[in-house]
């Protein structure tokens, strides 16, 4: 999809602020700035690369200080807000920022100053910690124009604030040609403090400057939502180069010697791998609209390798979040299997597969010598659900006989009981927590407050822990699992159902929280296998969209309730408060219409039928709007309760793409 925006997007840097672009490399390293080209929060930058793949990364290169002279006049093309008010507000001149995944644009800025335009092309290389930049200059009246580009340097890991006393002197800068690239008039040089390693490729002309600091940058989405709200950054060289009649600047960054012969062969390599990549997803995805193959394309932002485990895993989004099991679990259909990436779909599971402990699987992988955590009574359910799907998808039946064990360890390991209070009760239901235990997805803990707490029996853990249990008679044919299945059915029918309501409890607790209106529910009507009667589908289908549904996702509570909050923002202790209190999650609306679609293709009324794809037609229609807001063709994380209308969180969130995706190559199958 093609995402134009213009002037009126960016009628003041605040505005310009508000939206982003997000380029991804498989490893945990990207590349995000605003549409601006500012950077609105201390984990933007143009390269941070991945130390360790996906979740040690170093933020390098911040940006680029841009400075257009002509004929003697300044033009600064960059943006930012800094701490002292004295801002950079290059965005006057900015006519467009274009991002097309199809085309290869992406990003694109174009200014305009008097007669002279600057394209700025910005790549990203897949697989490599690699950003390349290609800068068009048209000077039609041949002014003496010359563009100048300082590097803003922070070489900080992801988690920590750039320390301002540290020693810049230590930063050199080194020509490192290659012995291959020794003829190339285009230079290679390395900035390095003895340890960390940034190389760059330019035509453009250098001069090293001693080392200072640039300034601090104000974070204006930081600061909104209570972090660090200031970062530094440094410099310590300034390329030029003349401008005549047309010019085309090319400067490369990487942490590995930059091998092509010039800087314009390092940009043409970016462009036509990345375009022989997305061209292969889309062709082996096999999404014929043109929303389902932008979702395609976004939902590879996700699947990155992990050096620890030499597999693939999937991050739950970006800028702040790591690999988690139960967002993997949740992403992985829409991430891989519809899409056809059977062999990393195969890696992912085998990865989580070799860290089962007591039936429980990572909800945290280790990093260096950590020890994996297993707070997670959902990500075990919906890994035995998630190999059903891939072995039904690819056919790779024979991994039955190498999954088997792990599939049956959970399964004992519920019915038995296991770690965090995790087990089966005389009803055949599942319950799980106590204390301060946090296990699924809607926990949150402020101190020694839960806010939600779901100890009892929680309605889609019991959805998971049935469809499993059937999944496991269709792989064994063992009646053991079906009969169980069975009990667990008619106790979820029984106790399950509000009848005053016409929908599912929440969670078997006694509490207050039991009877509350959530979105949970809805996870019952998606399984590979379900229990509902058709008719109480129809009721749920009803109540969530009247009471949660908006454009962008579900509601986590309905508005009439009275722990009901309408907004999320401000520090982290009353955000944790709002998080999942009516808050909108996307994730689940992808749920939603998956329900729609499989309730439509069971009732068999050619009237409901229609209904039902007018509504979804409706419904993608305005996701595509939502593809521009925030980040640009990406979903985020949440969005407030009461009327969603800017993102929050995680700009990228993995399981908002990749539940929206499936949900449209359902939607796809149906017509």
């Amino acid at each position: 999809m093609r995402f134009e925006f213009d002037k009126k997007n960016w009628t003041s840097i605040i505005e310009g602020e508000k939206d982003c672009y997000l380029l991804a490399n498989g490893l945990g390293g990207y590349s995000s700035l605003s549409v601006i080209g500012a950077a609105a929060r201390g984990d933007q930058a143009l390269l941070m690369s991945a130390k360790r793949a996906p979740n040690v990364r170093m933020h390098l290169v911040s940006n680029i200080f841009e400075r257009l002279v002509v004929d003697g006049q300044e033009y600064i093309l960059t943006s930012q807000r800094m701490k002292s008010g004295k801002d950079y507000t290059g965005f006057h001149y900015l006519e467009k920022f274009i991002y097309d995944d199809f085309d290869e644009l992406a990003p694109m800025w174009i200014y305009r100053i008097e007669d002279i335009t600057i394209t700025k092309h910005l790549q990203m290389m897949h697989g490599e910690n690699k950003v390349a930049l290609w800068y068009e200059i048209d000077n039609p009246s041949e002014k003496n124009v010359t563009l100048e580009l300082l590097p803003l340097l922070r070489f900080t890991s992801k988690k920590e604030d750039f320390n301002d006393a540290q020693n810049l002197d230590a930063y050199q800068i080194m020509p490192c040609d290659a012995s291959t690239n020794a003829d190339a008039q285009d230079r290679q040089y390395c900035i390095t403090d003895g340890d960390i390693k940034l190389f760059f490729k330019t035509n453009a002309s250098l001069s090293q400057q001693p080392a200072h600091l640039f300034g601090e940058l104000y974070f204006s989405q930081d600061e909104r939502d209570g972090r660090v709200a200031y970062g530094n950054a440094f410099v310590n060289c300034i390329l030029k180069q003349k401008i005549e009649a047309k010019k085309d600047i090319y400067v490369t960054f990487s942490t590995e010697t930059i091998t092509d012969f010039d800087a314009k062969k390092c940009y043409e390599t970016c462009v036509q791998k990345n375009s022989a990549r997305k061209k292969q997803l889309l062709a082996q995805a096999t999404l014929s609209s043109e929303l389902g193959k932008q979702l395609v394309l976004s939902a590879d932002a996700y699947i990155v390798r992990r050096d620890s485990t030499n597999g693939k895993s999937i991050i739950a989004g970006y800028p702040f979040f790591e690999d988690w099991g139960r967002d993997t679990m949740i992403s992985l259909a829409g991430a891989t299997i519809i899409t056809r990436r059977f062999a990393e779909c195969k890696s992912i599971l085998q990865t989580f597969a070799n860290y089962v402990k007591n039936g429980l699987l990572p909800n945290l992988f280790p990093e260096g010598g950590e020890n994996p955590m297993y707070n997670s009574a959902d990500a075990p359910l919906l890994f035995v659900n998630a190999v059903y799907e891939y072995m039904e998808y690819s056919g790779d039946k024979a991994f039955q006989v190498e999954i088997l064990p792990v599939l049956e360890q959970i399964i004992d390991n519920y019915q038995n009981g296991t770690d965090f209070h995790i087990g089966m009760d005389c009803d055949g239901l599942i319950m799980a927590g106590a204390g301060l235990e946090q296990l699924t997805w809607m926990d949150v803990r402020v101190g020694d407050f839960l806010p939600t707490p779901r100890h009892g029996k929680p309605v889609e853990i019991n959805a998971y822990w049935y469809s499993a249990l059937m999944v496991m008679y269709e792989l064994t044919q063992e009646t053991k699992y079906q009969e169980l299945a069975a009990k667990v059915k008619t106790s979820f029918i029984e106790k399950f159902w509000n009848e005053s309501e016409q929908c599912l409890k929440d969670v078997l607790s006694g509490r207050k929280d039991e009877n509350q209106i959530r979105c949970n529910q809805i996870w019952a009507l998606t399984m590979p296998f379900t229990m509902l009667p058709i008719e109480k589908e129809k009721l749920i289908l009803k109540k969530v969209k009247e009471e949660l549904y908006t454009t962008v996702g579900l509601r986590t509570l309905v508005k009439s309730d009275p722990d009901f909050h309408p907004i999320y923002i401000g520090p982290m202790e009353e955000r944790d408060r709002a998080y999942h209190q009516g808050t909108v999650w996307a994730f689940p609306l992808g749920a939603y219409y998956r329900a729609c679609v499989r309730y439509a293709e069971k009732c068999g009324d050619k009237t409901e039928i229609e209904r039902i794809k007018a509504e979804l037609t409706e419904g993608f229609g305005a996701l595509a709007v939502w593809l521009r807001e925030g980040c640009v063709s990406q979903v985020a994380e949440i969005y407030d309760g009461d009327t969603p209308t800017v993102s929050r969180g995680c700009f990228a969130q993995a399981w908002s793409v990749t539940e929206l995706l499936r949900a449209v190559y359902d939607f796809e199958r149906m017509l």
